[in-house]
């Protein structure tokens, strides 16, 4: 259940109380928004970032009657010096905003600048058609807006930037990297055996995936500016071109579930890129932990309760591993110069 929420649990989410002062993290959140981007719908992101302890206004960004915030420091001030950069896109289609905050918070302790990228939410599902390219499009896009602005331009060392993502937005992720998705098998992914958690979306709308703007789909997105590559559960694995990943410029990284999805023994076998599994993780333990009643409210909005199935300490064995993972890789991929 990607969708954002709506009745009961949007107004839960406008009236949650901020994060309880004199809690500070050493990570501080902004905000960047700029209507006339992304191809005219909009882009905003939410940055953070490492930050000076003891300013800031406390908050839980991300809090919902579903969700657990994750708690930041607004407009906290910045450690000096410049620092890498993370282009975060998290969900699918349907994703709320902030959805990868947990995540975002665990790298900005580590040292690292992120943006989690959100473009305007589709309408509908003809109007999602385009999301699968529309996303590392607008990363690119963001990724120019953060460069080029005064403030985050003097902190960005752009020698230092990768990108990652959660299902739609790992397949954005490889996109920037270099990956090309088969515009054959894209047009039938639907009626194979592991089709797009969208397709029956599609389908009661009558809407055809395969109608996409195939020159779009197609378009190579590859950033040479991306040294880093991390794709977390990425969708249309089975729909990549192995060719497009062989060689890959950046480092690529992509962690898997408990279950392997199709395409992963392929894609190892034919790029040698691995797919390292999260053990015990399910795809929605990808999203924030969920509050004691958030199952509950779902069925009540009509939303899938087993987005809220795992237990806390299960969904946080998972983000430990993400967490831990990405930041290995990253130090990696994205040494410091001293």
């Amino acid at each position: 259940m990607f969708a954002r929420l709506t009745g009961l649990a949007l107004a839960a989410l406008l009236a949650a109380p901020g994060y309880a002062e004199g809690d500070k993290t050493g990570v501080g959140v902004s905000s960047m928004i700029r209507p006339e981007a992304n191809f005219g719908r909009g882009l905003s992101m939410t940055i953070w970032y490492p930050a000076q302890t003891g300013g800031g206004a406390s908050e839980l960004v991300g809090r919902n009657a579903v969700f657990e915030g994750t708690p930041a420091q607004r407009e906290a001030s910045p450690l000096p010096g410049k620092l890498p950069l993370v282009l975060l896109s998290h969900g699918g289609r349907r994703s709320s905003e902030q959805s990868g905050a947990w995540l975002a918070a665990r790298l900005a302790e580590g040292g690292y600048i992120v943006a989690e990228v959100s473009g305007q939410r589709p309408r509908d599902p003809a109007s999602a058609l385009g999301e699968i390219w529309r996303r590392p499009a607008e990363l690119g896009q963001a990724l120019d807006l953060l460069l080029n602005d005064p403030d985050w331009q003097m902190r960005i060392d752009d020698t230092r930037v990768a990108v990652a993502g959660f299902a739609l937005g790992g397949t954005a992720a490889m996109m920037l990297g270099g990956g090309m998705i088969d515009e054959g098998a894209y047009m039938l992914n639907c009626w194979t055996g592991h089709p797009s958690t969208d397709c029956a979306w599609f389908g009661s709308a009558g809407v055809d995936p395969a109608s996409v703007d195939l020159q779009a789909l197609t378009l190579p997105r590859r950033d040479a500016r991306v040294r880093a590559v991390l794709a977390i559960a990425p969708e249309y694995l089975a729909e990549f071109r192995p060719d497009s990943l062989q060689p890959h410029a950046p480092d690529m990284r992509i962690f898997g579930l408990d279950q392997p999805a199709p395409g992963e023994v392929r894609l190892a076998a034919r790029t040698g890129i691995e797919v390292v599994p999260l053990e015990g993780a399910e795809l929605y333990d990808l999203f924030a932990r969920c509050t004691p009643n958030g199952a509950k409210l779902l069925q009540e909005e009509g939303g899938d309760p087993a987005l809220c199935a795992s237990s806390p300490e299960e969904r946080s064995a998972v983000h430990d591993q993400v967490a831990t993972g990405t930041l290995g890789f990253l130090n990696r991929a994205l040494p410091s110069p001293d």
